[in-house]
């Protein structure tokens, strides 16, 4: 008579702020806020002249899902470094190659959705967001987002593009809100490859924007 076993898979689970770095392909699941991320090879971002300090992230990457950055091979603390939407700055200019490992987060059915966050400094006039596209691969971005100040709270929608081949762009912000919010955003395409969401606060009152986003291309 044969045998019969029964055999049962878990996957590495925790509280989000404790996820590792993944090893490609490996599972892990943050309970406490039920997400799902599965890891990936290290992505080499650029690399470092000891002058440089700020470097382009993918977008597919710019999501809290980088555990790790690497300079030369040797791991950056947490404190030497910072991310902002697609921008990654270090405190002081690294050399050798700029590598992250990530863990990409698989979606599943959910009753609540994490969106990305990010500080508007007062005052900004035609400031970056932080929140970029390489349209070499997208030229559409449908971005769902909110601003909160000690002025109000809004919530909306921009939908912007660029036309590469013409060098334009476009951009349409539908909103609604509990009291004027003094944010104005406006698309910069002065990069090459590059289409950047700005902003321009005429409150001079740092805001809130929390923001999801869906990326195609036209083309």
């Amino acid at each position: 008579m044969a045998d019969t076993r029964t055999s049962k898979i878990q996957v590495r689970q925790g509280n989000f702020a404790d996820l590792p770095v993944l090893d490609p392909g490996e599972i892990g699941y943050a309970k406490d806020q039920r997400r799902l991320f599965i890891g990936n090879d290290t992505a080499n971002i650029g690399t470092g002249n000891g002058v440089l300090t700020q470097f382009t992230v993918p977008i597919t990457l710019s999501k809290p899902n980088i555990i790790t950055v690497f300079a030369a091979g040797t791991a950056v603390a947490a404190a030497d470094y910072t991310l902002q939407g697609t921008t990654l700055t270090f405190a002081s200019a690294p050399t050798g190659a700029i590598t992250v490992s990530f863990n990409s987060e698989i979606g599943i059915v959910t009753d609540s959705t994490i969106p990305s966050a990010i500080e508007l400094p007062a005052a900004g006039s035609t400031a970056d967001t932080g929140f970029s596209v390489d349209t070499t691969l997208y030229n559409i971005v449908v971005m769902d987002y909110t601003l909160e100040s000690t002025s109000g709270v809004r919530v909306g929608q921009l939908r912007f593009a660029t036309d590469t081949s013409a060098s334009t762009s476009t951009i349409d912000d539908q909103f609604t809100q509990t009291a004027a919010v003094g944010i104005v955003f406006n698309v910069d395409i002065a990069t090459a490859n590059t289409m950047k969401l700005q902003y321009t606060d005429s409150d001079n009152k740092i805001s809130k924007f929390k923001y999801t986003y869906q990326l195609w291309n036209s083309n």
